[in-house]
């Protein structure tokens, strides 16, 4: 695609969305403290370009002898003939999968703290970010599946402005460009538009034929369109649309702070009008989770066609911080509504082995068994007669097997478990699960002939509440599950094992998103299978694992 080449200015009597030129801008001046022995046509083959004329500098000055200059007086010199001289960018920061590509060198991973030179083209993969901070203190941030090339990066004289040119070939960046005097230069070239800057923070992004930019502080020329901040504008090869008023920022009041599953999700604030579970005219939003710890790095960056962001990637535990902007019809995003936000979700919980869920007893002592986690030193048992847990017949937070047996009264509870590793780090409580202890029998009947049945192992476990998931579970002999004893995909919440031989199983699961994209496996857990025949296995035994 040709790259349209349009004269782009900013000035300082931009005011409003779209307002007619009314004067010319003065040139903008760096001024030099003139020191003993300076001389104008010395100073020419210092700062100045070589097409530049010192005898400017004199009449502007009003200088007699441009060989005897003042020693301590300033010297007023247009930026328009300083001499740039090129200086290096620095990588703030890179996430995920990024590089940079050198003119006669291969491609490279890029590292936080790599320099960037003039010709550079770094690149980013899918949910992969960079950040750059040039010599001025000017940074962009660069998104997933973007392709940014520094064409420029100048000081124009010591101490004097910065002179940069960027060219984005795919993706998005969000800039900010710091005010100074003199101002500095900043363009940012498409190959749809270019867009010129002065101080201002601007988010800019390629969509197929069009770009869409955003201001959220100063003012943009797009194209020859000025844009002032609180305005977005779409802009095509052929023209750029009438700007339009970002959209508001999402009200994220009453939202979670405290996460405890994995995979990643929100349910958004509607936005007014929208239909149950729709965005209304089109509206979406763009989602981004940035790492609280480390300011300015990008981890997840998504567009969502309904109100509930998800994400199949694995974050760890720690602070993050969720941005939410909504975007029109036509593409333009409004300001971000911020959430900070903790991660817990590790240790995971045990997988529950019994009594399976719904599962109804006859003894009066109910036993409890579930899996033994690798990093566990004990675990946290709670059974309650209500499901939100606000009463507890059983709280126990010193168990250090994974067995427990308690008499429980007749009636329906609910039990969870939970992990706690070495330090006293304790992880989420997994779902309650549901058992129910039915009355003494009534007498028995006349003796008839017993009737057993030893179906095998059962595996269970939760559910993700998104449309169109399948699950992978594998069972193995060996913890690096070379010996597959079961690998089955399977959109069922349970799989059947018949009758497995003594010994011990190691179990894991992972989800499938409808588009064929695996998640991460959970952290495998074992299964005792004790020897001396299936009896036990009347009681069917859930493993519950928590995704």
């Amino acid at each position: 695609m040709a790259l349209h080449c349009l004269v782009l200015t900013f000035a300082p009597w931009l005011s409003h969305a779209a307002e007619p030129r009314a004067t010319a801008a003065a040139p903008e001046m760096w001024e030099y403290r003139i020191e003993a022995g300076d001389t104008l046509i010395a100073l020419h083959a210092r700062y100045m370009r070589l097409d530049a004329r010192w005898q400017q500098v004199q009449r502007l000055n009003r200088i007699q002898n441009p060989q005897r200059l003042q020693p301590g007086s300033m010297l007023r010199i247009p930026v328009a003939l300083l001499r740039g001289e090129a200086v290096a960018a620095e990588t703030v920061h890179a996430h995920g999968e990024v590089f940079v590509e050198r003119a006669g060198a291969a491609r490279q991973p890029l590292a936080a703290a790599a320099e960037l030179r003039e010709g550079d083209l770094v690149i980013t993969g899918a949910q992969s970010s960079a950040s750059v901070r040039f010599v001025d203190g000017s940074t962009a941030l660069l998104g997933p599946a973007s392709r940014l090339r520094i064409e420029r990066h100048a000081r124009l004289a010591p101490g004097g402005p910065a002179d940069t040119r960027v060219r984005l070939d795919a993706g998005a960046l969000e800039t900010r460009v710091v005010p100074a005097r003199p101002a500095p230069r900043f363009e940012l070239r498409t190959p749809v538009v270019n867009l010129g800057v002065r101080g201002t923070e601007f988010r800019s992004r390629l969509d197929g034929e069009r770009l869409l930019a955003e201001v959220l502080e100063g003012r943009v020329a797009v194209g020859s369109l000025p844009l002032a901040a609180g305005f977005g504008a779409v802009a095509t090869g052929a023209a750029v649309a009438t700007p339009q008023a970002l959209p508001t920022e999402p009200n994220l009041q009453g939202m979670p702070t405290l996460v405890q599953r994995v995979p990643l999700q929100f349910d958004l604030p509607a936005v007014p009008g929208a239909a149950s579970g729709a965005m209304p005219g089109g509206w979406r939003y763009r989602v981004q989770i940035f790492d609280a710890s480390r300011p300015g790095v990008l981890l997840l960056d998504s567009l969502f066609d309904t109100p509930r962001a998800a994400w199949l990637d694995d974050l760890p535990d720690g602070r993050y911080e969720m941005r939410v902007r909504a975007a029109t019809a036509e593409g333009i995003e409004g300001r971000a509504a911020v959430l900070p936000f903790m991660l817990k979700a590790r240790p995971e919980p045990p997988f529950q082995l019994k009594p399976r869920a719904g599962e109804k007893l006859q003894p009066e002592t109910v036993e409890f068994a579930w899996s033994r986690h690798p990093q566990a030193v004990r675990y946290k048992l709670q059974v309650s007669a209500v499901p939100d847990f606000g009463t507890l017949l059983i709280d126990r937070g010193d168990i250090t097997g994974t067995e427990f047996s308690a008499p429980l009264p007749p009636g329906s509870y609910h039990w969870r478990l939970a992990t706690v590793r070495e330090g006293g780090d304790t992880g989420p409580w997994g779902d309650g699960a549901v058992l129910v202890r039915l009355p003494p029998p009534p007498p028995a009947p006349p003796p008839q002939p017993p009737q057993t049945t030893d179906a095998g192992l059962v595996l269970r476990w939760a559910t993700v509440p998104l449309p169109g998931m399948r699950y992978q579970v594998q069972v193995a002999r060996d913890a690096e599950f070379r010996q597959i004893v079961l690998d089955e995909t399977t959109e069922a919440s349970e799989r059947l094992l018949p009758k497995p031989a003594p010994g011990s199983y190691h179990v894991r699961v992972r989800t499938l998103a409808p588009d064929g994209r695996a998640g991460s496996y959970g952290l495998p857990q074992v299964v005792e299978v004790p020897g001396g025949g299936y009896g036990w296995l009347w009681l069917l035994l859930p493993l519950l694992l928590l995704l």
